[in-house]
């Protein structure tokens, strides 16, 4: 019995919808179709490469938590006495230089923002996959005070909790 392979081009499904909207639309404008038939396609073209990007987002994510380390806590939280170890924590240029490579190689990107309340604040991290997507996640978290600190200084370690 003789084995033969046969080749089989790969195109991927996604280029070759928006390849296809793309053709309509080109088809469209060519042949004077009304505006609201235009108006349609461009929503299926949207709607099309919104989907793509979504699911580019999510092959990312997986890929970056795949590569991502277990972040390293490089800050240490001593007790009253001054010597012992209270807790560790990770600080925020740490995190960032350990994961930053993981993210970037996997396109995505991230921001920090922050929302001021009375009594809080709400931070509020945007991951965004270079096609697009993105999706938040947000903190809420109160403004201590009672630590013998100043108002900015309050503000300033609910900012970097």
């Amino acid at each position: 019995m003789k084995n033969t392979k046969k080749e089989v081009a790969v195109v991927p499904v996604a280029s070759q919808e928006v390849a296809s909207v793309e053709s309509f639309i080109t088809k469209a404008i060519e042949t004077n179709v009304p505006i609201e038939s235009l108006e349609r396609l461009l929503a299926m073209r949207n709607q099309v490469k919104a989907e793509q990007a979504k699911e580019a987002f999510i092959n990312s994510m997986s890929s970056f938590q795949a590569e991502c380390p277990i972040i390293s806590k490089n800050k240490d939280v001593l007790n009253k006495d001054g010597k012992s170890v209270r807790y560790s924590y990770a600080s925020l240029d740490s995190i960032v230089s350990q994961v930053k490579k993981a993210l970037g190689s996997n396109g995505l990107a991230y921001t920090t923002n922050v929302l001021n309340e009375p009594g809080f604040i709400t931070a509020i991290c945007r991951i965004t996959h270079n096609l697009g997507h993105s999706e938040e996640s947000s903190f809420k978290i109160p403004i201590d005070t009672e630590g013998y600190m100043s108002a900015p200084q309050k503000y300033a370690s609910a900012l970097t909790f």
